[in-house]
């Protein structure tokens, strides 16, 4: 049976999406979540009663928008553990992923590897294959498992001296593979680069560049625990808004990092003969008017998220995907092939056998069924699969048992109605 503490407090009722969408099921929360209406309320919180920008902090409504503003980058480092100062806002994961990339650039030389996986996001995979083609960097693949996991022992087999960065999903936005970012980073911060000086690489060390985006609502992340050196996630994967992100990195590494974005906010002196200075971090990193709504909205979303509770997320989820395989197995049996089975639980990744997953994916939008089909931004999935693409159901706190129900029986009625979903169509 499903968590019965999340659907006992009748969770819907705090997302407002339900109560205009009635009888539609919401099964893309892995693109974006739906908002609970306090994250709505803090939005039209900050247009109604603030509108004021954090930079004018002379009269009094500036500076409390002010220190909200400050007061969020506590409550991220409250959800990821780490210090407040070491918060960056910023658009999108895919921002902060190019954010990191750029700054590393100017320490990287001909030659030089970074470690990458094959079932990675765009937003990871083109930051750094741009930096292979403008400063000739060369970029190698981890083999991972059918379902996309990062082994101990690919791992060793592709880590060389000249490796500098290791970047990848602790958990997979297709598969939802779970990799255990503690132990990858241990074996990789354990691995000795020689003979190299600190004018050539001043960090001493591989990097660990982690993609949290799917991580951060469903399993508990800790940067300092895991010894990591960046790490990104987005607020809209998190009950936020869209348009606001986060990127951390450790305190001693941010004066080595140049900004992407230069303007208002982040400038300190500017002199008439080309010369300027900038603020120290994390402001020099957050040129401009910054996201306010966004940043009032992210604040609630992440108490939000800490009241329900990563652990119950992730427990509801679990057994969510386990009810749905059974029901997949008893009344969908030899028609479907699933890919992760195994691995993760925040998504069930599958294909109907010889139909286009887009044609079953426009069927069931019909049926009421919101899902995802295609390659999910992972561009090198099919070399995992070996499928174009696929159908990906992702579960959420508001998802329950009944919701599976109507997925599998829209799939019967698609069966029944010739099998080639495209009925609706054509009638």
């Amino acid at each position: 049976m499903a968590t019965k503490n999340l659907n006992d407090f009748k969770i819907k009722n705090d997302f407002p999406w339900f109560k205009n969408h009635p009888d539609l099921v919401f099964f893309d929360s892995a693109a974006t979540t739906l908002k609970p209406k306090v994250v709505i309320d803090a939005v039209t919180n900050y247009y109604q009663n603030y509108s004021t920008n954090s930079h004018s902090s002379d009269f009094p409504l500036g500076y409390e928008t002010n220190k909200i503003y400050q007061d969020t980058r506590e409550t991220v480092a409250q959800l990821i553990k780490c210090q407040p100062n070491e918060v960056v806002f910023c658009a999108s994961t895919t921002f902060a992923l190019n954010q990191i990339a750029y700054s590393l650039s100017f320490y990287l030389k001909p030659g030089d590897e970074i470690l990458l996986t094959v079932s990675e996001h765009s937003s990871l995979l083109l930051p750094f294959y741009r930096l292979a083609q403008e400063k000739k960097i060369i970029l190698k693949f981890i083999e991972v498992t059918d379902d996309g996991l990062i082994t101990i022992e690919n791992l060793k087999k592709a880590l060389t001296n000249k490796t500098r960065i290791v970047a990848f999903a602790n958990v997979n936005n297709s598969f939802a593979t779970v990799n255990d970012v503690k132990a990858i980073t241990k074996v990789i911060n354990n691995y000795q680069l020689k003979n190299l000086s600190e004018v050539e690489w001043p960090f001493e060390k591989i990097l660990v560049v982690i993609d949290g985006a799917q991580a951060v609502s469903h399993i508990e992340t800790n940067v300092k625990d895991w010894a990591i050196d960046f790490f990104a996630f987005s607020g809209h994967k998190i009950f936020g808004p869209t348009g606001i992100a986060v990127w951390w990195t450790k305190a001693e590494w941010l004066p080595l990092l140049k900004p992407l974005i230069l303007g208002g906010g982040m400038s300190g002196r500017i002199d008439k003969d080309g010369h300027f200075t900038l603020l120290e971090p994390p402001d020099v990193f957050e040129a401009g008017t910054p996201n306010l709504a966004g940043v009032f909205g992210l604040k609630l979303a992440i108490e939000y998220l800490l009241k329900v509770g990563v652990t119950t997320i992730a427990q509801h989820q679990k057994q969510l995907k386990q009810y749905a395989l059974s029901q997949f197995k008893k009344n969908l049996a030899d028609k479907v092939t699933i890919y992760n089975e195994r691995q993760g639980a925040a998504t069930l990744l599958f294909n109907v056998n010889n139909v286009f997953a887009e044609d079953v994916a426009n069927y069931l939008g019909h049926k009421n069924i919101c899902l995802r089909s295609g390659n999910f931004c992972a561009r090198l999935l099919s070399d995992v699969i070996k499928s174009a693409s696929s159908l990906r159901v992702s579960f959420f706190i508001y998802n329950t048992e009944k919701d599976v129900d109507k997925l599998v029986l829209a799939l019967q009625q698609g069966f029944k109605d010739g099998g080639d979903f495209l009925n609706d169509f054509f009638k």
